[in-house]
């Protein structure tokens, strides 16, 4: 269902609550996102992280993974990125709350071909069950080859999303795709020590790393 779908004063948590329920491995496979980027930041070298996250819906996952990385870290940056002004803005809300700095949402469509216009480099860019609402093959392999030039030398990248094709799917317009092909695709690119680092349900966590 889309956030549309949802009325009444706590229809965005409303709508993430469903999202988990209609998807039960999103609350088995979370820990493995946020250890996966945690790890990332072992290296005693960086000890500033900037994170860029693509489509952050109503910012479960960013409130996670900023709790554990404030707490390790001495500097961390976050930008989310989604299509949905109310998102956007709930999110932005809901972070600074907590107290964390240099926080920022900004609202843009990942299918605009100028959306990283003006944006920093980044050391991690994650994205959660967003990717297969881009469209397509060509709209995934755009968004992979602008975020190859946005991500620092030795850079994560980490997708997590749908790897199985849904009943109703077009088979001539796939925008669900194995982990192989994300593969294939993400080293064609240039992305080096591809790694699936689990899969649950629909569901799968890859990474890869920016060379």
């Amino acid at each position: 269902m889309a956030l549309s779908d949802f009325k009444g004063l706590n229809y965005i948590t409303d709508w993430s609550s469903d999202l988990d329920r209609r998807w039960p491995e999103r609350i088995d496979i979370f820990p493995t996102i946020v250890q996966a980027i945690f790890a990332q930041c072992q290296n005693p070298d960086r000890e500033n992280i900037h994170l860029l996250e693509l489509g952050p819906g109503a910012g479960c996952l960013a409130k996670a993974i900023l709790s554990l990385l404030t707490s390790h870290l001495d500097s961390v940056s976050y930008l989310g990125i989604d299509i949905n002004p109310e998102l956007t803005a709930y999110t932005q809300k809901q972070l600074s709350r907590l107290g964390y700095p240099n926080i920022s949402l900004k609202t843009t469509d990942l299918n605009n071909n100028f959306w990283p216009r003006d944006l920093d480099s980044f050391d991690i860019v994650y994205t959660f069950q967003t990717l297969h609402d881009l469209g397509g093959y060509e709209a995934l392999k755009s968004v992979y080859e602008k975020l190859f030039a946005l991500i620092r030398p030795g850079g994560l990248l980490l997708n997590t999303d749908f790897v199985i094709p849904f009943t109703n799917d077009n088979l001539k317009k796939p925008k669900r795709f194995p982990v192989e092909r994300h593969q294939q695709l993400l080293e064609s690119i240039g992305f080096i020590e591809f790694e699936c680092q689990a899969r649950v349900g629909k569901l799968a966590c890859i990474t890869a790393l920016r060379p």
